[in-house]
């Protein structure tokens, strides 16, 4: 018996766009039937994945080539890593899909790091985000973060271990200037390569219109216990033509 996102349950999606000038399609089979936030990121991460081919090719061609490299882990070892309300249900079920023991290992890797942030004062920061958080104040919580040196819990001998479902923010994090510099980015001068759209800014938006609340990002380190508090709302199915439109509705107002 065909299960329910089998072949036949599934429809080709096609989306045509514009990165730097070059006119380019992508095609992913997504489900029929109402759909999670969440259930958007096969499309997106084929959509960011092209766009960020094309922005290291033009950025290799004016003279700018990317200075990360295999080894280089210095932005997952201390960075807060945002990640959209529906990248960090995704990650959930990642996890959730490991074999034990490591199901047990990446657990109690992020439970130690959220208790480590709760007893920083940070963890609700993050968690029960204000709205009203002036730039200055972000920053300085940013730094507590970075000094807190909170490794991701999916990086293993200084490489990520879920490297086909990393979030949007970890695909297009690049820097140009020398890799030495990123073991202190909000003191340094790293040159961060520019983005020609923000994936993760449309599946915020599309998810925010769904709702009806304004979505923010948390760090990967928190994904799962926002789950836990957020799982009820993450886990509702909204009308796939209307999801898929605002969701790129969104990505074009980026680009």
């Amino acid at each position: 018996m065909a299960g329910p996102d089998s072949a036949s349950d599934l429809v080709p999606v096609t989306v045509r766009y514009r990165v730097l000038g070059e006119a380019l399609e992508t095609t992913v089979p997504l489900p029929r039937r109402p759909l999670r936030p969440d259930e958007l990121l096969p499309l997106l991460q084929e959509i960011d994945n092209v766009a960020v081919d094309r922005a290291v090719a033009h950025s290799a061609a004016a003279g700018r080539p990317i200075s990360c490299c295999r080894g280089c882990s210095a932005c997952c070892r201390a960075q807060p890593v945002p990640v959209t309300p529906a990248e960090a249900y995704a990650l959930s079920r990642v996890v959730e899909n490991l074999p034990e023991p490591r199901r047990s290992e990446v657990r109690g890797r992020f439970a130690e790091r959220a208790a480590r942030l709760r007893d920083a004062g940070l963890a609700d920061v993050f968690l029960e985000r204000d709205p009203n958080t002036t730039k200055e104040a972000a920053r300085d919580v940013a730094r507590r973060y970075f000094a807190m040196g909170l490794v991701c819990p999916f990086l293993e001998e200084d490489a990520c271990s879920i490297y086909a479902d990393r979030p949007l923010v970890c695909r297009q994090y690049m820097v140009t200037s020398p890799a030495e510099l990123c073991r202190d980015p909000l003191s340094n001068p790293v040159q961060v390569l520019p983005m020609p759209i923000a994936a993760a800014g449309a599946l915020l938006s599309a998810s925010s219109r769904a709702l009806g609340s304004d979505q923010f990002t948390i760090p990967l380190t928190l994904a799962l216990e926002y789950v836990e508090r957020h799982r009820a709302e993450l886990e509702r199915t909204f009308e796939p033509e209307a999801l898929l439109k605002d969701c790129i509705t969104a990505l074009s107002g980026t680009a």
